[in-house]
């Protein structure tokens, strides 16, 4: 199982170098074809099964093949009018499967990633059995293992309102003079300009305590069906990007218990927009080389923090770029946020391989820093399940693993 939640050569966790990726069908043609999704007429690894209620007329599971794509899912949720995933990756044309397995995510602080909300899992073992993990602490590391399992995924529903924002409030700087000449709009000279910036902190504090914020709110309204709202860009998949992405944890405030300091949200947004003007006031060339977007989401807490996490990532065009100018940047952005403290470390399923955290290799990092205590853990979980289920780790690793994960995991 392949990562496909994300575009084209966004990740290469399930490659590596000199490997060939082989396909014998042309790509999922759903979105193109009009037409009502029918389950009596898929294949079982494209099947969508309504299970038991776990809350009484609110949620329920919901056993989903991994062939599953999102237009699929979208179709049947719209159909139904009753039940839908609350957060999901945009993307429209990729796999239930692929979202899930590299621990991808929407947006909302009371939102885990999507491999959070797996409440039983089934897979074809190394032995070529199928077998099923719905364990509640087994779970927790079969749900997300990027392929070495599989993976049939059940989340829940949440609500989000778009407003329009201010380019400078809508994530509102720390000091009004962080926001670049280009940036500023009217209120920056207005005789009540501090005023209206401590007003937009206040509305951004609270809508990243209590809401699901997300940069993509600050759009006009429409009113539509959750899965239309999250699936309307098509195509994107086949659009080749370089990322990086961090998972930022929240500190806590120094004047309340128990509390996020989401200045740290604000001071995350606006250092990456400086350094983009910066490079663009040096030189000939006022371009950045960050040349898509520059995104962020307010999740839940995720393992090793209490109070939320904040994912921020910039991306750029691999044909528009050259490889030595985003190298150089993206390590530059990394080094900004590294520098806030706390344990911060990449998105697995981002192109992270090539470059550095606190000066140590990737690799390294998340193997003997960011994830000292979980590596093992996970280690050691499978290890369990592979003896309820009558296979080893050696021969898991051998039909499973690559030179990646050989490294991180089983060395």
């Amino acid at each position: 199982m392949a990562p496909g939640a994300l575009p084209c050569s966004l990740c290469w966790v399930s490659s590596q170098s000199g490997s060939y990726l082989f396909a014998n069908t042309l790509p999922d043609p759903t979105s193109l074809i009009p037409g009502e999704y029918d389950s009596s007429t898929v294949p079982e690894l494209k099947s969508i099964d309504l299970k038991e209620e776990t809350v009484q007329g609110k949620k329920r599971l919901c056993r989903v093949g991994v062939a599953v794509t999102n237009e699929d899912f979208r179709r049947w949720a719209i159909a139904e009018k009753a039940l839908s995933l609350p957060a999901d990756v945009i993307l429209v044309e990729v796999t239930i499967g692929g979202v899930n397995g590299p621990m991808c995510h929407g947006a909302g602080i009371t939102h885990k990633t999507l491999s959070d909300y797996v409440r039983r899992l089934e897979y074809v073992d190394c032995h070529g059995r199928l077998q099923i993990v719905d364990d509640a602490v087994q779970i927790q590391a079969a749900a997300g293992t990027f392929g070495i399992l599989g993976v049939v995924t059940h989340i829940t529903y949440a609500v989000m309102k778009p407003l329009k924002e201010d380019v400078g409030l809508g994530v509102p700087p720390i000091d009004k003079d962080d926001i670049p000449v280009a940036l500023r709009s009217a209120w920056f000279d207005a005789p009540d300009a501090d005023q209206q910036l401590a007003s937009a902190t206040t509305r951004f504090n609270n809508r990243a305590a209590n809401e699901y914020y997300s940069d993509e709110n600050n759009t006009p309204t429409y009113k539509t069906f959750l899965p239309n709202a999250l699936h309307f860009r098509r195509g994107t998949q086949n659009m080749r990007v370089r990322d990086i992405e961090l998972q930022i944890p929240l500190p806590l405030r120094k004047d309340g218990p128990s509390k996020p300091d989401f200045s740290i949200v604000q001071r995350a947004w606006w250092d990456i927009i400086k350094l983009v003007y910066k490079d663009a006031d040096v030189g000939s060339d006022p371009s950045s080389a960050m040349r898509v977007a520059l995104e962020m989401r307010l999740m839940a807490p995720q393992k090793g923090n209490d109070l939320g996490t904040l994912s921020i990532e910039v991306l750029t065009l691999p044909d528009a770029v050259a490889d030595d100018e985003w190298h150089e940047f993206a390590q530059r952005a990394i080094d900004i946020r590294m520098s806030y403290g706390g344990n911060t470390r990449p998105h697995w399923a981002q192109k992270w391989d090539y470059f550095k955290f606190k000066g140590i290799e990737t690799s390294k990092y998340l193997k003997e820093v960011a994830y000292i205590d979980q590596i093992p853990e996970f280690r050691d979980m499978l290890s369990k399940i592979g003896k309820q289920h009558g296979w080893m780790l050696d021969e898991l690793q051998r039909r499973f693993s690559n030179e990646l994960w050989d490294k991180l995991v089983y060395e």
